[in-house]
């Protein structure tokens, strides 16, 4: 005997509770005391024979889960903890014409030389004033030529320190200067010194945001930058002469130990002097702009660091003139005469050269 139909008013029920349970089968089972099966059983029946929609799809379900939940509680949102969108925007453009003001200004910053006649300038090759290798004896005496000779400025090229940090810091194992001596050492080095300039080198930007010679230097009231500087020297007479210092420019070679300067010449900027360290080798080469006519020499400085086991290590051949380089800039010669800059790689060589260009004007 087939199992009678079930009435249409009983499907209609069943369809109607399914519907408000959010057309959960479990739920509408519970609540009308039948099986699970059974519910969904008469659900599909009231789609066939009534024609009632059936969406059985979970978006459905999770939507009447989100009405239910709004009807059931509310709650007060809670109130931002940042600022407001307005006042974030705001605060971007403040700080993007703070940072494009400081940018435009750098690319080539115009220095007033008051001394008038011939100056030269001390480039200190990288100094690393902590570490064993280092001629801390040179670096005293180099120091003291800038403090007493008149006309003479101290530039320095950026590494003043080791400043090994990370997994580097396990070599301070391998000096005799702890990491607060060589602060010690660095503020002894920064301090009462004429600096023309002071650039950042790799090891000093290991420091971060926080690098203490930022602090030291403006101390000095000495013009500090990572990584590189481009100045205008402005002379009593009109006369302008443009350095280009960094710690390094991209590019090496070996035949040519200042090609990293040279091809930044050859594809940049063409400035009277060139000049970069950090590779700890000594090498010049002067470059003729023929648009201009002016000669631009270029330099790449070695170290105050004159004993150094990673170099031996490798193998590197020493090709160092000197820790440093003087050059002598006479800003009454003609811009574009080659001989208005000239390099001395032995510095008390430089001084008494200096004096006897100051003594002639």
């Amino acid at each position: 005997m087939p199992t009678p139909a079930v009435p249409e008013a009983v499907l209609r029920h069943t369809h109607e509770v399914w519907v408000e349970c959010g057309k959960i089968y479990s739920e509408a089972a519970r609540k009308m005391g039948l099986d699970e099966k059974t519910v969904r059983r008469r659900v599909e029946q009231a789609g066939d024979r009534l024609g009632v929609p059936v969406d059985t799809s979970d978006s459905a379900a999770a939507g009447y889960m989100k009405r239910a939940k709004k009807e059931e509680f509310t709650f007060t949102p809670l109130p931002d903890d940042d600022v407001d969108i307005d006042v974030l925007v705001a605060h971007r453009k403040k700080q993007f014409a703070k940072k494009r003001q400081h940018e435009e200004a750098r690319k080539l910053i115009p220095i007033k030389i008051k001394v008038p006649g011939p100056i030269g300038i001390l480039h200190f090759g990288d100094p690393h004033v902590d570490d064993d290798g280092t001629d801390i004896e040179a670096l005293e005496h180099h120091k003291r030529l800038c403090n007493s000779v008149e006309g003479l400025f101290a530039a320095n090229v950026g590494d003043t320190t080791n400043n090994w940090v990370g997994r580097l810091a396990k070599l301070y194992g391998d000096q005799s200067t702890s990491a607060k001596q060589a602060w010690k050492l660095a503020e002894w080095l920064i301090r009462d010194t004429r600096w023309l300039y002071m650039i950042g080198g790799n090891h000093d930007g290991w420091s971060g945001a926080g690098d203490p010679l930022k602090w030291i230097a403006r101390q000095e009231n000495a013009l500090y930058q990572s990584s590189e500087v481009r100045l205008g020297l402005n002379f009593p007479n009109g006369a302008v002469v443009r350095i280009n210092a960094r710690h390094d420019f991209g590019g090496s070679s070996q035949w040519n130990p200042a090609h990293g300067p040279m091809k930044a010449v050859f594809h940049g900027v063409r400035d009277h002097i060139s000049i970069c360290g950090h590779k700890h080798k000594s090498g010049y080469g002067i470059i003729k702009d023929p648009e201009s006519g002016i000669a631009c020499h270029c330099f790449q400085v070695a170290s105050y660091k004159i004993y150094d086991r990673y170099a031996r290590d490798k193998g590197f051949r020493d090709q160092t003139l000197g820790p440093c380089v003087l050059t002598v800039i006479d800003p009454t010669m003609p811009t574009d005469h080659p001989d208005m800059v000239k390099p001395f790689w032995n510095a008390d060589e430089g001084v008494d050269f200096l004096k006897w260009k100051r003594k002639r004007k």
